[in-house]
């Protein structure tokens, strides 16, 4: 009996804790290797969401509107939005700087040598 009540409860802590815990540092090392992978990991599961709705699959987005209400998978998407914002605010030049720091152990080295970009802007104003 204490065999099987072990085996119940290493199952649950296996589904419930380690998994989420595993997949958040999955999803924090594709990160810092490239932050503009953040955006396109939302996108990737936003894309999912709507196809199991379009489907009709009630019962997996039963699942999976339930496992969303979990701090594991709140922690998920919090970290996923930060590197979004992240990639969106310091942009392709500014994500290759952040992934070399983190890289590094996460230390913010502000002395790594530039490199010249070429950008185009434009402004519009209609009155």
């Amino acid at each position: 009996m204490l065999g099987g009540g072990a085996m119940l409860f290493s199952k649950d802590v296996e589904d419930y804790v380690v998994s989420p815990i595993e997949k958040m540092l999955e999803k924090v090392k594709r990160i810092a290797a490239n932050p503009l992978n953040a955006a396109q990991i939302e996108e990737n599961e936003a894309m999912v969401m709507e196809e199991l709705e379009k489907k009709g699959d009630s019962e997996e987005l039963k699942l999976k509107k339930e496992q969303e209400k979990y701090e594991t998978a709140i922690l998920e998407k919090l970290i996923i939005k930060t590197g979004a914002l992240l990639a969106l605010g310091f942009g392709e030049a500014g994500a290759e700087i952040i992934a070399e720091n983190m890289a590094k152990g996460g230390e913010v080295d502000p002395m790594l040598p530039g490199r010249k970009m070429v950008g185009i802007f434009a402004f519009c104003a209609i009155r």
